[in-house]
């Protein structure tokens, strides 16, 4: 199967609402509070990333497993490959933050989730009544998280942040739990079961538009755009905006604010 556009794009609109989320974000984290992040347009930004991001894991998982449908082989190689590749980019994430966050550095992060979703489902995303039975069982569990949390009071803490199934003392910046994530993941493969049978594309001349087709193409490389945004977003807020020269435009400001 070719690669599908129309998934590229959807990505590529992801990964453009996740940095002008992160825009204004991390500069707040980063210790830059003048700068609001907590609005409702930027959380729902956030979101729409989110959803897109999370669910094309899945689309992308059912469509590599097409690609190699006679080499059963040569897809696991490639998906360990690919597999491993995000672990790398993974704990760079958590190295670098812990450097800049400390206690509160990423520890299980959306590219950890991602890396965990996909060595757990890739064998079996050909295998609806398996993909089935976990959505249902996903939503299940959820369900008992958000109903009846005591449920889980006996799992050791560590394993319950990365599960969801609460959180007592462990504080990260990006923190994408098992549930409910992996239940968009399993939407997404079944999607993507969707678009291998219907093969729905958008019309010739609007993939072809300039703007849609470099937003295509950051899609295509999302994985690496959202690993190396963070540097770039923590250069130009504390290194290009310094927090000197912060301080002294404030104080600037506060000055000729109660100037008579």
């Amino acid at each position: 199967m070719k690669r599908y556009e129309e998934i590229d794009i959807l990505k590529g609109i992801a990964v453009i609402c996740m940095v002008v989320f992160h825009f204004f974000y991390f500069p707040n984290k980063y210790g830059f509070k003048e700068i609001e992040y907590d609005t409702p347009l930027l959380k729902t930004i956030a979101k729409i990333a989110q959803f897109i991001f999370i669910g094309s894991v899945g689309i992308n998982l059912t469509f590599s497993k097409d690609r190699l449908k006679d080499d059963n082989g040569e897809y696991v190689k490639k998906s360990l490959k690919r597999i491993c590749k995000i672990v790398f980019l993974a704990m760079l994430m958590s190295t670098f933050t812990y450097f800049i966050f400390g206690d509160e550095f990423v520890k299980f992060g959306i590219l950890h989730f991602i890396a965990f979703a996909s060595f757990v489902l890739f064998y079996f995303v050909d295998d609806l009544k398996i993909i089935y039975t976990l959505l249902v069982l996903s939503i299940l569990c959820y369900y008992l998280i958000k109903t009846s949390p005591s449920v889980f009071s006996g799992v050791p803490e560590k394993i319950a942040f990365v599960s969801g199934f609460f959180n007592l003392k462990y504080r990260s910046i990006d923190h994408f739990p098992i549930f409910p994530w992996i239940i968009v993941v399993l939407v997404g493969v079944l999607l993507g079961h969707y678009i291998k049978k219907n093969k729905p594309e958008l019309p010739k001349t609007i993939k072809e538009n300039f703007v849609v087709s470099s937003v295509g193409k950051i899609g295509g490389k999302s994985l690496e755009i959202y690993s190396g945004h963070w540097i770039v977003l923590y250069v130009i807020y504390c290194i290009i905006y310094s927090k000197w020269m912060r301080e002294k435009y404030l104080n600037t400001f506060i000055d000729s604010s109660i100037a008579p």
